[in-house]
């Protein structure tokens, strides 16, 4: 197995749901809060911070950390291709092997990175790399594709499950 690859991806959750647990998704009715505990879901994975905020939150707030959340989701799948092509997993400009368990969740990060992090964030059906980047999101997660026709990627239902499936790809095919 790759440990350098694994232990490399396993920080970059580490420092993920971190980040995160700072900055949570929220809504509105967030609004008014002068501070926060991380949501039970981060704490369950050891990250538990307290807030303490120089002012009540308002609704613009409330977008910008629901944006930060976005921005930190999309870095951490950046982040994850860079590991799986900087140690040859998946060596640059090629594919993996989605003959082998998990091979469909690395494709789907890396289509992921190349179609939707680094910018083209609104699903577009007239385009057919979103169309084939959404299949596979909706075949491997059917009840996030239920949820909403776009390319957010939830940590909790996306991003972890992604996670594992990538470390598991690692540890069958190096």
């Amino acid at each position: 197995m790759n440990n350098a690859a694994y232990d490399a991806i396993e920080r970059l959750w580490n420092s993920t749901v971190k980040a995160r647990a700072l900055c949570p998704c929220t809504d509105s009715n967030a609004v008014g809060l002068t501070g926060y505990i991380s949501p039970g879901w981060y704490q369950s994975r050891g990250a538990t911070y307290f807030v303490n905020l120089v002012t009540p939150l308002k609704q613009e707030d409330v977008q910008e950390l629901n944006h930060i959340g976005s921005f930190i989701n999309r870095s951490f799948v950046i982040s994850i291709m860079a590991v799986l092509e900087e140690h040859g997993v998946v060596p640059y400009r090629s594919d993996p092997d989605r003959s082998k368990n998990w091979g469909d969740h690395v494709q789907l990060i890396k289509w992921l990175r190349n179609r939707f992090a680094h910018g083209e964030y609104q699903y577009d059906s007239g385009k057919n790399t979103h169309v084939d980047t959404w299949n596979l999101l909706a075949t491997l997660f059917p009840n996030r594709a239920a949820s909403s026709p776009n390319f957010g990627i939830p940590i909790d239902s996306v991003l972890e499950p992604l996670k594992d499936g990538v470390l598991a790809y690692i540890r069958e095919v190096t």
